[in-house]
């Protein structure tokens, strides 16, 4: 694109201005006259072109303060300072200040025409790297914003992925359909109140809702069995969180899962199932499973008991703090409000 050919011209000599005038006219230049500094920084601010000459020595307002207030304006504002032999170091200082060149008097019509386009040629340069810098940064912006979207929907897909899985789980186990989603919502809620910080609640989430996928390793017969089970189904039994862990730990979304799958059955007091490890050994994520699962265990009727009210489950898990459970967890479960317990209850039952 061709750099636009408007001029300014400023100098307090009116023969010197017209002389000016008439070599930018006769280049194809469109031109602006100013008398003085301030009033060429008026016309500057109203019609910003792209190339200013100026004198230095100027009365009212020097070509230095002109080139300043010019470059405030406009940063890449191309200036040309014409001088005399005298102010050549100040000329040279201008240089430093933002002035594209500096002609020394009198004019050489070339030498200036010269400087003048390679100086609009600069400015130009300098505008379209700035707008592809622009341009590129837009993109960059625009492509990160549809990755984090495209990562967004990708979690959404997972997480959607991971509640069936659960619910599909949940269906082999009898009497425990929705129970994966309602420990789900139990356990978030706790662990908010125990002060997990957000992103620490996705790893969460997934083991709560994978915390038995090692039952996929456990023979009907045994999982199904209406009865109780013989010490040498227990010992099959107890083996889901291993089969689990091995099931998940290569997956890397699902690594951070692996803790409370694999020990979703260990107790406060080291009573449990598979290492029999005890208090804060027992991973966090673990410890609240443990309680939220519990209280669902209490609240919702299965084929070996019946369903008890939540206050009376809440009791027992206090009864059990310390033995069981975590205390501070259970702690931390007793402060979530009652009315959002019974609406994860609520939408664990929607379709």
């Amino acid at each position: 694109m061709e750099p636009t050919r408007d001029i300014l011209i400023v100098d307090d000599d009116r023969q010197v201005r017209d002389v000016l005038h008439q070599i930018f006219l006769t280049a194809g230049y469109n031109c602006r006259l100013a008398q003085d500094g301030r009033e060429g920084v008026a016309m500057f601010r109203a019609a910003r072109p792209p190339l200013t000459v100026t004198d230095l020595k100027m009365p009212v307002m020097t070509g230095i303060e002109l080139l300043q207030q010019v470059r405030e304006v406009d940063g890449d504002a191309a200036v040309i300072v014409l001088t005399g032999a005298a102010d050549v170091k100040t000329a040279i200082e201008s240089l430093k200040l933002g002035a594209y060149d500096f002609i020394m008097k009198p004019v050489n019509v070339d030498e200036l025409l010269i400087a003048a386009d390679r100086a609009l040629e600069r400015r130009q340069l300098l505008v379209e790297r700035r707008q592809y810098h622009a341009m590129l940064e837009s993109r960059v912006e625009q492509a990160t914003h549809h990755l984090a979207a495209a990562y967004r929907e990708l979690e959404s897909t997972y997480r959607a992925t991971l509640e069936a899985l659960g619910s599909a789980l949940d269906t082999r186990d009898v009497g425990t359909e929705a129970h994966s989603r309602r420990v789900h919502g139990y356990a978030l809620a706790t662990a908010r109140e125990y002060g997990f910080a957000e992103v620490e609640l996705r790893d969460l989430a997934h083991g709560v809702l994978l915390h038995d996928i090692g039952k996929i390793g456990i023979p009907d017969s045994i999982l199904l069995k209406p009865g109780p089970l013989t010490a040498e189904e227990w010992g099959i039994m107890r083996t889901h969180p291993e089969i689990g862990r091995r099931l998940i730990e290569k997956i890397p979304f699902l690594r951070g899962a692996v803790p409370i799958v694999y020990a979703h059955h260990e107790k406060w007091d080291a009573s449990g199932y598979p290492r029999g490890i005890g208090g804060e050994d027992i991973p966090v994520g673990a410890r609240i499973f443990s309680v939220v699962d519990a209280f669902d265990a209490m609240t919702f009727d299965r084929p070996y008991s019946k369903a008890i009210p939540f206050d009376a489950a809440k009791a027992e898990l206090k009864r059990c703090a310390g033995s069981h459970f975590d205390p501070a967890v259970v702690e931390a479960f007793l402060r979530v409000p009652e009315p959002l317990l019974e609406e994860i209850r609520r939408r664990s039952a929607e379709p």
